[in-house]
């Protein structure tokens, strides 16, 4: 299951003994199935920052076949209640920021948001979708019992469009050209923006990027790292993701705000 989910191979997966351990002493493994057939996988494991106990969701992956068809959302609304029922109230995991599919359900589904930039976390990774890439990461924060992810997982929450984000004074930080009818490369960015909303634009698919052009996946990738390395500091957090759909393409945006809702 985990090497149909992630394209890896067997020396790459988690082993079946390591699972078993967890689960015995305080992780979490769960598993989605159609009738036997297993489809999906969760493993998290109990960790502490500081005084507060937390878990740390190590992989959620769903089959080839059954993805985006919310076994991963009713698998991570598992972890929420068993989480809830050990008195804890959040959950971390770290995920690609330039996977745009993995940004709009992290952040905007689920409601994490995102703070904590962690360089080349996993070093090389041979698996399909990290390939000849660096494996830059998000750290992501999930706090389950607050009201913005109680809005979130409920289906409460009304998007925001990109020209709403801009009529409510967002300032884009970076400026993208596009090099054919479906793919864009980085040109510019602004490191010196104060504004209280933020908006960095990354790729609709960076693999198909990556297949394209391995040196365009490394601009974007050494771009987005230094523009979330200058404004992680400085107080901003990831909140949103906004797709913004026509004139033959789909365009996906970051927003920062340096409120920090949770």
């Amino acid at each position: 299951m985990q090497k149909s989910a992630w394209g890896q191979e067997t020396s790459s997966t988690i082993p079946t003994h390591l699972l078993i351990a967890a689960q015995n002493h305080g992780g979490l493994v769960l598993g989605a199935y159609d009738g036997k057939k297993m489809v999906g996988i969760l493993f998290g494991i109990t960790s502490v920052d500081g005084k507060r106990p937390y878990q740390y969701s190590h992989i959620t992956g769903v089959t080839r076949g059954y993805q985006s068809k919310g076994v991963g959302f009713r698998l991570k609304l598992s972890q929420r209640d068993h989480v809830i029922r050990r008195g804890q109230d959040l959950v971390k995991w770290t995920y690609d920021p330039l996977q745009a599919g993995n940004a709009i359900f992290n952040i905007r589904k689920l409601g994490a948001i995102a703070r904590t930039y962690r360089r080349d976390l996993y070093g090389h990774l041979n698996d399909s979708l990290n390939r000849e890439r660096l494996t830059d990461r998000f750290e992501v924060e999930w706090w389950i019992k607050s009201r913005r992810v109680k809005e979130r997982i409920r289906g409460g929450y009304r998007p925001v469009s990109l020209a709403e984000a801009l009529g409510d004074g967002a300032e884009p930080v970076n400026l993208t050209r596009k090099i054919d009818s479906r793919s864009r490369r980085p040109v510019s960015s602004r490191l010196g923006l104060r504004g209280i909303r933020l908006l960095v634009e990354i790729p609709d698919s960076i693999v198909r990027v990556r297949d394209a052009s391995l040196a365009t996946a490394k601009a974007w990738a050494l771009h987005v790292k230094r523009i979330f390395e200058n404004y992680f500091p400085r107080g901003y957090a990831v909140t949103d993701v906004l797709v913004e759909e026509g004139r033959g393409e789909r365009r996906i945006f970051y927003l920062l705000d340096s409120r920090r809702r949770l």
